[in-house]
């Protein structure tokens, strides 16, 4: 089987409304071969360590051929996991999160990622509205149980609103896109790299995740545990691999967003504006008190995931109350930081 790249002929792209087309069999460790295949889902952003790490070919010296499935949202991945189609997805915690209490076995491997600033509360250029406040009554795109979803009531929230003050209208991110620029939405609740496009043609952030304290948008690979469990050397190279590119991008910004165009096809200067407020963690950040990425009981990320185990509850999105203590799984983290 010829190795992955990352190019717009090789990517598979998984279907924004929740399904996912075909994907190379899953075949995760060819017998004869020392060399592990993986068939990660990846959303279309800037994620220059793991492109780096695979043009650059560090996770191919790790023994691993990392092949990138191109998704734009959470719930085609979860359908994807399901099947086994993949054996990895990429997202925001949350979102997961409400997928495991939903009856998925999913873990996440590690925290990589904060992408609270690239989320955004979207008005039209010409919209009355110039705060949460105004929102009132209005009809606002987001994708059910994503992180903007959560954003959003926090923000009426704080706002002193009731969830009822506005109509939420369950929507994938491209159908966002086309629905705003249509006028048949009042707002959207989206991410990068969706945000940029909106705003450069005159649109209005009224609010960003990173406005809560924290937000909710932290980003990395979770998976089935049984799979995980069984190929837990595999996940101790892709966490070594993602510090790799990580060190490289750190002296090599450019690169990173080289390769995230021959990803993703977003445009130059989308990119370089949404590289400058990304922030990236080293793969075991999640074990260290002092990191935003930090997760125990009590860390202010823990307590963030209760409240979305919440907020998923309050909107009907799960019935089920789970134990989080273990959503995210130490043992990968632990042997990268024994080398």
């Amino acid at each position: 089987m010829p190795k992955s790249r990352v190019n717009r002929r090789s990517v598979v792209k998984g279907l924004a409304l929740g399904g996912v087309a075909a994907v190379a069999a899953p075949g995760v460790i060819a017998r004869a071969q020392t060399t592990i295949r993986i068939n990660a889902g990846m959303l279309p952003i800037v994620n220059g360590p793991v492109y780096i790490a695979i043009r650059e070919k560090y996770f191919e010296k790790l023994g691993l051929d990392v092949n990138l499935i191109k998704f734009t949202s959470g719930p085609a991945q979860f359908a994807a996991l399901a099947g086994e189609q993949v054996h990895l997805g990429w997202g925001g915690m949350g979102a997961y999160l409400l997928a495991k209490a939903n009856g998925q076995d999913l873990n996440f491997v590690s925290v990589f990622m904060d992408y609270n600033r690239l989320q955004a509360l979207v008005v039209p250029k010409d919209s009355p509205v110039k705060g949460v406040k105004d929102l009132q009554g209005r009809k606002i795109g987001v994708v059910q149980g994503s992180d903007p979803h959560f954003g959003l009531l926090k923000a009426l929230q704080k706002n002193g609103m009731q969830k009822a003050s506005v109509e939420v209208v369950n929507m994938a991110p491209t159908q966002q896109v086309a629905a705003f620029q249509a006028g048949n939405v009042d707002a959207v609740y989206v991410w990068e790299p969706f945000v940029t496009p909106l705003l450069q043609a005159g649109a209005r952030a009224i609010t960003r995740m990173s406005e809560l304290d924290p937000g909710s948008s932290f980003l990395g690979w979770a998976g089935r545990k049984p799979w995980l469990e069984k190929n837990s050397d595999a996940m101790v190279r892709l966490l070594r691999g993602w510090n790799m590119g990580l060190e490289k991008m750190k002296s090599d910004t450019e690169m990173a967003v080289r390769y995230t165009l021959d990803f993703t096809g977003m445009a130059r200067e989308q990119a370089d504006t949404i590289v400058k407020d990304l922030v990236h963690f080293e793969a075991t950040a999640a074990l260290d008190p002092k990191s935003p990425a930090y997760w125990a009981k009590g860390s202010k990320l823990h307590g963030v995931m209760t409240d979305y185990l919440a907020f998923g509850k309050e909107y009907g999105l799960t019935q089920n109350t789970i134990d989080i203590d273990g959503y995210v799984l130490p043992q990968f983290m632990q042997a990268v930081r024994k080398g």
